[in-house]
Order: structure tokens, then sequence, then C-alpha cells
């Protein structure tokens, strides 16, 4: 799974300047796969949550949350492209840095 969520978010985790900033782009990362997993229907829904979300824990104005919006929706369709079949839930992530570099970690579900 973390070779999956690297491989759809090339580059924009790495946007982040600091361990903090770049979990924060991991983690969004994540949300939009999981977002990705939903059906079609439910994926407005999910954006708009997650936007509004985003709104109340960062206090972003209109042009960030715009932005925000605008990577999740390019993140989804990349996971799209790429694993249009793979519908597995992601729990948790984080980034472990071991001999000095960065691991990215993601917990998934398979569901049977």
């Amino acid at each position: 799974m973390s070779e999956m969520i690297l491989k759809v978010a090339d580059g924009y985790i790495d946007m982040g300047k600091t361990a903090e900033e770049k979990e924060n782009y991991l983690r969004s990362a994540c949300s939009a796969w999981n977002i990705a997993c939903l059906p079609l229907l439910q994926r407005e829904f999910r954006i708009r949550r997650y936007i509004d979300q985003y709104r109340k824990t960062n206090q972003a104005d209109e042009i960030n949350c715009k932005n925000a919006e605008d990577n999740i929706r390019l993140l989804i369709k990349q996971k799209d492209r790429l694993y249009p079949d793979i519908k597995v839930q992601i729990l948790d992530c984080k980034i472990e840095c071991i001999n000095g570099k960065d691991h990215v970690v993601v917990v998934s579900l398979r569901k049977n």
C-alpha cells in the first residue's frame, strides 16, 4: 500500500518543507485515496465534508480551500487512473525516519 500511495501522490508529499508538513500532505493523499474507493455517487459528499473539515481545522480562507479541493480531486483522478480496481481503505499513515531516510508507513483494511 505504501508504494501505491507514493505513486499516486508522486511529488505531492515532497511539497512539504518540514516533516510535519510532509505528513500532512501524506494524510491528505490518503484521504483522497479513501474517497476514490467510494462509489461515484458518494464522492462529492465526502469531498465536501473533507473541505469543510479542512476549513475548520486550518482556519483556511476560500483560496486555500479551493487549492485543497483541487489537490484532492487531482489525487482521486490519479488513484482512479493507476489503481481503478483496488478498493482498500487506509486507516492510518505516517512518515518514519530510518537511518536518515523517510519511509512512508500505511495501515490499511482489506475487506473480504
